[in-house]
């Protein structure tokens, strides 16, 4: 390793089916396989033979579009983690939990649970959720706008860091001769007054192990990049191409800075959906068997939806034009993620069913196509590069493409000298090379 304090992370993005938009449909996929728990331990203890940070979540409170195609059914992630805990040892437990369908003591007592009887291997991902159509599932009040959205995050966050910090470390004494259990000098009120939130709390759960649960952050846009630097431990991202990525990483680095932290205790994880053959031509059959499993009109409407690039009536099979792209820049909520999309569609002179396949298939985030040593020489290119700091690794399908990445992608980054070879460290901070929260 070039530089010996920096070392590669690596999390497993946890959907059962696996990470590309069609894998339900795969021959080797079994699309019941996310409510089996023998199928979900057997996965996690995978992703701890590969020496994974942590295994992460991302989660929403809604099913989504009910459709044909769509609709697909998950667990409870904090429920789903709670289990993947009592089968593992040091792999870190993450997950989503929306600040804006959520509320900051439920919250901060959940994480704080699973990272105490995990002895510090819990994270939470603090996100607003972009999905208007959540609303209905908690009342008539409509899907909040992106500004107002945050501005309750920020409150939501800082509560939770403050119930978190509240106990300090010797609180508990359990003494049972003196009959005392804790030093009430050492537990702290959280009192706050905000817009959002009005709260006076006595948190019920002691100080974690690692000091407090990590914060993870996913947001692309100026508010989520503002917001991440402030708070997180690690953000994720998604980034069509590796310059793309770079340009993330500098301005997202420079934002730590400006908020008054270290930037390299603030990691930048992109999401990174590998399919790997043993050669290149057998990665390529791989992934177009994958993508001649999507449903296009499905697909189409699901980008539009979500990234604000409406290809409707617009010819498949001819390059999307310039005045599309410049009206789903201006008017998405993902800005930065279409732009980098039009680049790549620039650069690989795709068509807007090209477009629309590459986008679909890891939902905006990067993907490889190639052999073991081909994937281990691009995350190397990444990492060493002002790219990434680490990878939320996507399997194409589960189990297969996670089992084939940790046998044979692993150890050529091991032999690079960029990634572990054994757990040093128990906690999910101690992963992560963060230090102590004071």
């Amino acid at each position: 390793m070039t530089d010996h304090t920096r070392e590669l992370h690596l999390n497993l993005f946890g959907n059962w089916y696996g990470n590309h938009r069609a894998a339900w449909r795969h021959p080797g996929v079994d699309p019941r396989q996310l409510w089996d728990i023998d199928f979900n331990i057997r996965t996690a203890k995978t992703a701890e033979r590969g020496l994974f940070d942590a295994v992460f979540f991302a989660d929403g409170p809604n099913l989504g579009p009910v459709q044909p195609s769509g609709g697909q059914t998950k667990p409870e992630p904090i429920t789903l983690l709670g289990v993947l805990a009592a089968v593992t040892t040091h792999l870190g437990l993450a997950s989503t939990v929306s600040t804006t369908y959520s509320e900051p003591y439920n919250t901060a007592r959940q994480i704080a649970s699973l990272d105490l009887l995990t002895c510090g291997r819990a994270g939470w991902n603090a996100v607003t959720g972009s999905n208007a159509a959540t609303a209905a599932n908690f009342g008539p009040s409509a899907h909040p706008e992106h500004a107002l959205r945050y501005e309750r995050s920020e409150e939501f966050i800082q509560i939770v860091k403050a119930l978190w910090e509240s106990w300090e470390p010797d609180a508990v004494i359990a003494d049972q001769e003196t009959g005392v259990f804790l030093d009430p000098g050492k537990v702290h009120r959280v009192p706050f007054q905000g817009k959002h939130f009005q709260i006076d709390a006595v948190f019920n759960v002691p100080r974690s192990p690692q000091g407090r649960p990590l914060i993870f952050h996913a947001g692309d846009s100026d508010f989520g990049r503002s917001q991440g630097a402030r708070h997180a431990d690690a953000i994720f991202t998604a980034q069509p191409t590796i310059e793309a990525a770079r340009e993330f990483y500098r301005d997202f680095k420079r934002r730590v800075s400006e908020a008054g932290r270290d930037p390299g205790h603030a990691h930048v994880l992109p999401g990174y959906l590998a399919v790997v053959g043993s050669t290149e031509a057998e990665a390529q059959a791989t992934f177009d068997e994958l993508n001649q499993l999507i449903d296009i009109e499905g697909a189409i409407e699901e980008v539009a939806r979500g990234d604000g690039l409406d290809v409707s009536g617009v010819d498949l099979d001819k390059p999307i034009p310039d005045s599309l792209w410049e009206h789903s820049i201006a008017t998405s909520t993902f800005r930065s993620r279409v732009e980098a999309l039009r680049t790549k569609a620039v650069e690989a002179r795709l068509t807007a069913r090209q477009v629309i396949e590459w986008d679909i298939a890891a939902h905006g985030h990067y993907v490889f196509v190639g052999t073991p040593e081909q994937v281990a020489d691009d995350i190397e290119l990444w990492f060493t590069t002002g790219a990434a700091d680490g990878f939320n690794y996507k399997a194409p399908t589960f189990p297969d493409g996670l089992e084939i990445f940790v046998d044979h992608v692993v150890p050529l980054l091991q032999a690079k000298g960029i990634y572990r070879k054994e757990y040093t460290e128990t906690t999910l901070r101690g992963h992560y090379g963060l230090p102590t929260p004071r």
